[in-house]
């Protein structure tokens, strides 16, 4: 079995996809699995000792809320590097586009990157 911090359904608004869609904030939804050895962090009992789920969150909010990409694709990579960036050796990424999904009569749309 592996270890893994997994923070779901972060949602925020932001101006990503094709002309036209980029002109109002639409909502996204990211989850984000940092897998790991757990058991060092446990033992300490320590933040400064694992990945701070807070932070994820926010990083994700910030790349949804504060850039612009035209692809699925595009998020799901920059929100992988802020993660890694913050002490992740590894990321799981999934970026979901509600509207689009209704947009074209599907239950979802996402991407799934692993870096």
């Amino acid at each position: 079995m592996t270890d893994a911090i997994v923070v779901r359904g972060i949602r925020a608004e932001g101006k990503h996809g094709l002309e036209g869609e980029r002109d109002t904030p639409q909502p996204f939804v990211v989850d984000v699995e940092v897998p790991g050895d757990l058991a060092a962090a446990a033992a300490a009992d320590a933040l400064d000792a694992t990945i701070d789920y807070g932070m994820i969150a926010k990083e994700v909010r910030d790349v949804i809320e504060n850039e612009s990409y035209e692809l699925l694709e595009s998020i799901a990579e920059a929100v992988a590097a802020r993660v890694i960036s913050i002490g992740a050796n590894s990321v799981r990424v999934r970026v979901s586009k509600p509207e689009a999904a209704r947009t074209i009569g599907v239950d979802e749309v996402a991407i799934v990157v692993e870096r």
